[in-house]
Formats: structure tokens, C-alpha cells, sequence
């Protein structure tokens, strides 16, 4: 690629020159960067921040370039469905709202759903109300590089994106979904939604004109319609 080639090229040379010529170089590639980084989500994500409440020291991270989790956003962009089934502290939820996120600000007049069970969870995984504590679409905006930042809106369960795009939180039940047009859909812990099959009956003909679905959860047993759609089938409980 280009950029990494332009980058590798320049590596050995950077010691020989002054502050102002590394930082006009900087400037110089600022461009192609930003570029990049909206046609490119796996390039972008090596812009996102993450937060880990498990580790006090250092709950700011990085987001970890893992190559499931790259490979698994490879499939998020190229597939119009995806089934994910997961354990815990995977990354997979960091993943997904960092997916929102790049959506929505790379591509205009997006409508992105999250819907968990409870409307609090999936506030918490969108924005939260004005506060020192920010849901996950909301922190990775807001610590993205002052260079990559948007004039994002901000409001509880809402982030609004300043080329028409739109992430929103959704509380479980197919009478949230019903009536509503999406871009992209995200089923958090989908195998925990009491109404699976009423949400993935009003869903179905957006996804066949073209919307985006993604269905994650960790597992809660084979009796429920995201096992079912996980396997392809019927999951014999014996």
C-alpha cells in the first residue's frame, strides 16, 4: 500500500531531520491518512481507543489489532448478515460499536440500530446522558485524534453525525423495530431478547433490500431462534 510504503521509506531518514521538517512531513500525509481511514475500517481502527473497566491501571487501551477481530470486520463489510456467537472479553462488543462508528461517519445518511433487551444496555453501548461516563460509540468518538474528530451530537440512547448519519439505542421487542428503516441492524445479545422471532420477522425485508444485520450474542442454549439461524438449523436439545 502506498501510505506504508511512503512510511517504511522514510523510517530510516527521520532521525536526520528537524522537528519542522518531521512535522511538515506529518502535515504533508495528513490527507492520505484521513482518506484511508474512511475507505479503509481496518486501517482506522488503529486511531481507536477503547476502555477496559476490568483493569483500573490502565483502563484506556488502544483497540487490540487481534486478527480474529480483523478478519471478523472483514466480514462485517463484506456480508450483508452476519451470525456472531462469542464468550466474554473477546473485544466482539468493542468491535461492533467501533463498526458503528466507522459507518456512520464514513458513509451519509446511515440509520444504525442497536438494540439490546434492556433500553439501558443498549444506551450504555451507544451514549449515555451529558457525564463523565460515555457509552461506546460515544467514547471512541470522543478519543479518536483531534484530527479525526467529528462535530458529533450526543444524547442519551442518540449520536447524530454531522453528514445525516444517526446510531441509535433500541430497547428489545419487535414493536421498537416495527415501521422503523435502518441501514445497519445490530442484535446485541441477540440469544437474550425475548422476542427473537417477531424482531427477525420485522427485520427480514430490510435485510432483503439491501440492510445490514449483525446478530451477536454468547450462547443461552439451543431453544431460541439465534441458535437456530446460528447453526442453519434446528439444534437437537437430547
Amino acid at each position: 500500500m502506498p501510505l506504508e510504503t511512503d512510511l517504511e521509506r522514510l523510517r530510516p531518514h527521520l532521525g536526520l531531520l528537524t522537528d519542522d521538517e518531521q512535522q511538515a512531513i506529518a502535515r504533508g500525509m495528513l490527507p492520505e491518512v484521513i482518506r484511508r481511514c474512511v475507505e479503509d475500517g481496518r486501517f482506522w481502527l488503529r486511531f481507536v481507543t477503547t476502555r477496559d473497566e476490568a483493569d483500573p491501571a490502565a483502563a484506556v487501551k488502544p483497540f487490540p489489532p487481534h486478527q480474529y477481530l480483523l478478519d471478523l470486520w472483514t466480514l462485517l463489510v463484506e456480508h450483508p448478515t452476519v451470525v456472531i456467537a462469542k464468550s466474554r472479553q473477546m473485544m466482539v462488543s468493542w468491535l461492533m460499536a467501533a463498526f458503528c462508528v466507522w459507518t456512520a461517519r464514513s458513509k451519509p445518511h446511515q440509520a444504525i440500530f442497536w438494540q439490546s433487551q434492556q433500553y439501558v444496555d443498549a444506551m450504555a453501548m451507544v451514549a449515555l446522558a451529558s457525564g463523565p461516563v460515555e457509552g461506546r460509540c460515544q467514547f471512541i468518538e470522543s478519543h479518536l485524534e483531534p484530527w479525526l474528530r467529528q462535530p458529533v451530537k450526543a444524547n442519551e440512547g442518540f449520536l447524530q453525525y454531522p453528514n445525516g448519519s444517526s446510531i441509535r439505542a433500541v430497547a428489545g421487542g419487535a414493536d421498537k423495530v416495527r415501521g422503523q428503516v435502518f441501514s445497519v441492524y445490530v442484535g446485541d445479545e441477540f440469544a437474550y431478547q425475548e422476542d427473537q422471532d417477531g424482531v427477525l420477522t420485522t427485520i427480514l425485508p430490510l435485510i432483503q433490500k439491501g440492510s445490514k444485520a449483525i446478530l451477536v450474542s454468547t450462547p443461552n442454549g439451543s431453544n431460541n431462534a439465534f441458535a437456530t439461524i446460528f447453526h442453519g438449523r434446528p439444534v437437537d436439545m437430547r
